[in-house]
């Protein structure tokens, strides 16, 4: 693709394609119990691993702290880096394109003009922080979603975007 401002259409005579929106799944209001876990995980590891330096605590405690440190470091690259950091959701004025991945690539896009159903699911904790899942239905669908993200934050906003652009005249 061109650049994030722009997307060329590959029809000539189309009017040129603009991003209106970028969204990325939440993290830590998408995983609140993995995140808390984790970085407390780290952050005793890290306590353990002092203590065990400056008193006369057993050496494998230290040794315990650090493979504790390690796993929980772990833990958080693949819980917010490798997991979620290359899922994006891109709105333009004509389609809603959903990428994945950055060594393995998928993508997958809707035309506005072909949606056939948008849909929101939350849960109550969702609510409260203010993220849903997102599922995009097209005309040409086979009765699965054509679009899904979990944890995609303000998924009403997005909704009313992409309604706007479809024609349903939807405002903000």
């Amino acid at each position: 693709m061109a650049d994030d401002a722009t997307i060329d259409r590959a029809n000539e005579g189309d009017a040129a394609e603009t991003l209106l929106r970028t969204v990325r799944p939440a993290l830590v209001r998408g995983h609140p119990i993995a995140s808390v876990s984790s970085g407390g995980l780290a952050i005793a590891s890290v306590v353990l691993v002092v203590l065990t330096g400056t008193s006369d605590w057993p050496a494998w405690l230290g040794w315990l702290g650090g493979v504790s440190l390690l796993v929980a470091l772990g833990w958080m690259l693949w819980l917010f880096v490798l997991g979620h950091r290359w899922d994006r959701l891109r709105i333009t004025t004509h389609r809603t394109i959903d990428e994945r991945g950055i060594v393995m690539r998928s993508t997958s896009e809707v035309l506005h003009v072909h949606v056939r159903n948008l849909r929101i699911t939350q849960s109550i904790w969702q609510r409260v922080v203010g993220i849903g899942d997102l599922e995009i239905d097209s005309a040409a669908g086979d009765g699965e979603a054509d679009i899904t993200i979990r944890n995609v934050p303000d998924p009403d906003g997005i909704k009313r975007l992409v309604d706007r652009h479809r024609g349903l005249g939807v405002g903000d």
